[in-house]
């Protein structure tokens, strides 16, 4: 099954510090480090990585940081589908705390302004699963995206991943209906879906969710593992322990590998099990994605457990 990943590669700025600063205060920075990130860019290195068929739908602009952006790609194998030459690409400061937490500031850039005519060159018969980051249906990308998703033929036979992710609370009301009149399936964070639900116990949160999209909703939970509902019956598969470096990235590779796993046929909980799996393989490195050599590795230190 190929999977169409729409979303965002933006640059991202990690450093490294001890706490996060207060206001009006100077810290030093421990580290610093430049690489190719994004939702979607995020996912699809997942998707790659677990030899899943997929492709990469991001805007390309030009300027310093799409020129990164493009040359990140390319080494990944992936040729641009979308190109806007009019804008440069965004970019993400990571501030990166000493208990691998991580704490974002974005400017945003071409990833951010999806136009109507870009979805126009894409056959959809060729994709069984769609993935849509949440960060691109804010504002009027969201809407441009929404829409494109309803004149998709025979959409309703297709598998919608969205992740919301911090966004979803920002996004725009009728973006959401739109999408949830999709049935898509649904992943997000245990603090994301309480925020939005206005649920103070995540069980009930879950419920409300599946009550808006109807089709299965993943929250993860961080160290207590992961919970996923089908609107029969609630399951938690437990955590992979790993020792954290950080958690960039970590939300991504888990729904890359859900996406993975359902794609060739694993059960629902064998998929999140996967998935937890290569959260952790994830947060137990440093950046977003990790190369197919050293996943490789961690690959087959599972398949000797």
């Amino acid at each position: 099954m190929r999977t169409l990943v729409v979303g965002a590669a933006i640059v991202d700025l990690m450093m490294k510090v001890e706490r996060l600063p207060k206001s009006g205060e100077d810290i030093p920075c421990k580290e610093t480090k430049t690489v190719v990130g994004g939702c979607a860019y995020n996912v699809a290195n997942t998707l790659r990585n677990l030899k899943c068929e997929h492709d990469l739908c991001v805007p390309v602009g030009s300027g310093s940081f799409a020129d990164i952006i493009r040359r990140g790609m390319k080494e990944k194998g992936y040729e641009p589908m979308i190109e806007e030459p009019g804008e440069d690409n965004g970019y993400c400061l990571s501030l990166v705390e000493a208990d691998g937490e991580r704490t974002f500031i974005t400017v945003q850039g071409a990833e951010c302004h999806f136009k109507k005519e870009w979805f126009e060159q894409i056959d959809m018969d060729n994709y069984e699963n769609i993935y849509i980051a949440g960060y691109q249906v804010c504002g009027k990308s969201g809407e441009i995206i929404s829409q494109w998703l309803k004149t998709v033929e025979n959409v309703e036979e297709k598998h919608i991943f969205f992740a919301p992710g911090p966004m979803i609370t920002a996004i725009e009301s009728e973006t959401m209906e739109n999408l949830f009149a999709l049935k898509p399936i649904l992943h997000i964070n245990e603090a994301e879906a309480k925020g939005y639900t206005q649920q103070e116990n995540v069980e009930e949160a879950v419920r409300a969710l599946y009550e808006k999209s109807g089709n299965l909703v993943f929250v993860t939970l961080g160290a207590e593992g992961t919970l996923f509902y089908d609107g029969k019956e609630m399951r938690r598969v437990a955590s992979v322990k790993t020792n954290v470096v950080d958690t960039v990235g970590a939300g991504d590779s888990h729904i890359g590998a859900i996406i993975a796993g359902m794609s060739k046929g694993m059960k629902v909980e064998d998929a999140v099990l996967l998935a937890n799996r290569t959260a952790a393989a994830i947060v137990g490195t440093s950046g977003p994605v990790m190369d197919l050599e050293e996943f490789q590795k961690i690959s087959e230190e599972w398949e000797n457990e």
